[in-house]
């Protein structure tokens, strides 16, 4: 037993009319086959592009992931890293504290020693010549981009 067919009338392009008949004649069927069978293959090709489409985008997001990833493994790493000195410090600190008796704490805002600010100084120096070099850096990166553009 066959499928029931539904009858529907529409009006087409002379052109259009004659792209189904040589269809029909190519494939040996009948002008309702061979429209049922563009149709079919538009709806086929449709969801092969999107598929297509799909995987294409999520291959970009896993590439650009991937690098994302990597720097933010490496600020974790710098972190942690930090985490743990600043604990050692703090731990130095709390000692120091402890065997010496001290009551108050003179902060930088009363006193500033001479060591502290050439410390400052050296800090302020190495966070600007690492600040330079990212520039440069990205002002390189910008140049090569803009010459392969061209």
């Amino acid at each position: 037993m066959g499928t029931t067919k539904q009858r529907l009338h529409v009006r087409l392009a002379p052109d259009i009319v004659e792209k189904i008949q040589t269809i029909a004649a190519e494939k040996h069927v009948s002008q309702t086959d061979a429209i049922t069978e563009a149709i079919d293959h538009y709806f086929a090709e449709r969801d092969e592009k999107y598929v297509v489409f799909q995987n294409m985008i999520s291959e970009l997001i896993d590439e650009k992931f991937a690098a994302m990833q990597e720097k933010l493994h490496r600020i974790q790493v710098t972190g942690n890293v930090i985490d743990r000195d600043t604990k050692i410090i703090l731990e130095f600190m709390n000692h120091y504290y402890l065997i010496n008796e001290f009551k108050d704490l003179i902060t930088t805002e009363k006193y500033k020693t001479n060591g502290m600010q050439q410390a400052e100084d050296l800090i302020q120096k190495r966070i600007h010549k690492h600040r330079q070099k990212k520039l440069d850096y990205e002002k390189q990166k910008a140049q090569k981009q803009q010459e392969s553009e061209a």
